[in-house]
């Protein structure tokens, strides 16, 4: 993949951290506590997903990660009223966030030789892991709980991204395909308020 999409990945890490910040903020954590919900959802996911595959953990040999995750708590900390006035631009950059984890999940397991199913589900597991990390560790309802499209959406976005790999298409252009078709699902979802069924309903 080109160079763009390593920038990508390390705004949707910096917007998933401030996620998991803001969120700890709330639930009354402390500076340190706020650093390690940030931390979790930013980079629980691909941490799962690179111990599962035996591949080295990404930000253990690029430090850029810790950084950002760190620069992301202190801005929540000091800047929590501007991230809560721009709240669609948070919307914006974390939808991007998940269709970009997605995509890296994803293609890291085919490159390693791992099959499609496997390759789905650690796609999936790099984008929404993170965040049910965070619900577990604070108040927050989990996205599972909630029944928003989100995990849903993920795994559409991984296969779609499984299907155009398998198709030989350029991996940029199959990946940015999958963003596009990410934002649309989510928009629309939202839109018509579309939900998993429950065995409540």
């Amino acid at each position: 993949m080109s160079e763009a999409f390593n920038y990508i990945d390390y705004i949707g890490t910096f917007v998933f951290a401030v996620t998991g910040a803001s969120i700890a903020g709330k639930s009354g954590f402390d500076f340190f506590g706020m650093l390690f919900l940030a931390f979790l959802t930013a980079v629980g996911g691909g941490t799962a997903r690179d111990l599962i595959i035996s591949e080295l953990v990404f930000w253990t040999h690029n430090p850029n990660y810790l950084y950002l995750i760190l620069l992301a708590t202190l801005s929540t900390f000091f800047l929590n009223k501007f991230y809560e006035k721009n709240s669609k631009l948070l919307f914006l950059l974390d939808t991007l966030g998940v269709a970009t984890f997605v995509i890296i999940g994803t293609h890291k397991a085919l490159i390693n030789g791992f099959n499609n199913e496997t390759s789905l589900i650690m796609g999936t597991m790099s984008a929404v892991l993170g965040g049910i990390f965070r619900s577990a560790f604070s108040k927050e309802h989990s996205i599972l709980i909630n029944r928003e499209l989100y995990a849903t959406i993920a795994a559409i976005a991984s296969l779609l991204y499984i299907l155009l790999s398998k198709s030989h298409l350029d991996s940029n252009l199959s990946a940015t395909l999958v963003i596009i078709v990410t934002f649309a699902i989510r928009f629309i979802s939202l839109k018509l308020k579309l939900k998993m069924p429950s065995l409540n309903e």
